[in-house]
């Protein structure tokens, strides 16, 4: 029996935990901050799943007042199988975004997409920023993007020394799968 099943749409545009793409969107007015996240967040998976609606409620969140929703926004974008020159033109903004944390998975978004210029170059600003966990999200994006981190190693080799012990640890891998290190680990040097 063959059937053909037109017009269906998926449980996760239908509803996303327990609320439709609407209600979330609604959500991301809210004056609670913690509802704001918890909206920017659903809305990214929502996207991610493949519905166009939550992809055009993304590139808004990337506006977002709200520096949280602004990441989950770019979180969001980086994770999409693929994304519109608007949305591409988005994440190039938010290399500029206040909050570091933005500017490093807007960075690393961009270079999955084959754009690995200024953002690596970002993502090396971060990694010697101020911030400790931005350092360490820099640190993460820098190890997962492979040779085209090749131009970060004296900015990784820098952080080996880092304040944040679990920043040195990133570096350490990072540079070791890049061909810098003999090993990731303390032990080697």
């Amino acid at each position: 029996m063959f059937i053909l099943a037109l017009g269906v749409s998926s449980p996760v545009a239908a509803a996303h935990l327990g609320k439709s793409l609407a209600q979330w969107r609604s959500q991301l007015e809210s004056s609670d901050r913690v509802e704001r996240l918890i909206a920017a967040r659903s809305i990214g998976e929502i996207a991610i799943a493949g519905d166009r609606g939550a992809a055009k409620a993304v590139l808004a969140s990337v506006d977002n007042n709200d520096p949280g929703v602004r990441y989950w926004g770019v979180i969001a974008l980086g994770q999409m199988d693929s994304i519109s020159r608007a949305a591409k033109a988005r994440l190039a903004r938010a290399l500029d975004d206040e909050a570091a944390d933005v500017r490093v998975w807007a960075a690393h978004a961009l270079v999955q997409l084959g754009d690995p210029g200024r953002p690596v170059e970002v993502l090396i600003d971060v990694l010697s920023g101020p911030e400790e966990t931005a350092r360490l999200h820099a640190a993460h994006a820098l190890d997962d993007i492979g040779d085209d981190a090749k131009p970060a190693i004296p900015a990784l080799e820098k952080a080996m020394s880092d304040e944040f012990d679990y920043v040195q640890r990133v570096a350490r891998h990072a540079l070791f799968e890049l061909g810098a290190r003999p090993c990731p680990y303390r032990a080697c040097e």
